[in-house]
């Protein structure tokens, strides 16, 4: 397995397609969690792609990078961690997570980080010293609450 981060403007064609059927297939599909994931978010986030020997998509995960005026912070934000249901079973995500964090404090230097975890995985993302923060909320049909990492990552 070959894990990759790409810009927007570096996805060639097939790659977008891969990315946007499987986050189709599992959130929409099988979670039937409906939502806007086409939301103009894409442009401006690295991608990072799983792909198999045979280059086809087995997980993926989206890395933006948010800055803030007031105050004046800079964090990264995790979203659509997804891996294909035929891949499921060999750690993928967790090597993604790594992946991740990694990518964030060497390629930019953020030592803090968010989500928006899905309740029932919450745990998977505490592992990594994620922390919950507000109340549970509806995103789409399915219970989420925001998480937050802040250390040296």
């Amino acid at each position: 397995m070959d894990y990759c981060f790409y810009s927007f403007a570096d996805l060639n064609l097939s790659q977008l397609y891969q990315i946007l059927r499987l986050r189709q297939q599992v959130f929409m599909l099988e979670q039937k969690s409906f939502y806007e994931d086409i939301d103009n978010l894409d442009q401006q986030a690295q991608h990072l792609c799983v792909i198999s020997a045979d280059k086809q998509l087995m997980a993926y995960a989206r890395l933006r990078f948010i800055e803030q005026l007031e105050p004046k912070t800079a964090y990264a934000k995790i979203e659509r961690v997804v891996v294909d249901p035929n891949a499921r079973g060999k750690k993928l995500a967790a090597k993604m997570m790594d992946k991740l964090l990694e990518h964030a404090a060497a390629e930019f230097g953020i030592t803090q980080c968010s989500l928006s975890a899905q309740v029932d995985v919450a745990d998977f993302y505490a592992k990594w010293g994620f922390k919950a923060c507000g109340d549970v909320y509806d995103d789409g049909g399915i219970d989420h609450v925001d998480m937050e990492l802040r250390r040296d990552i």
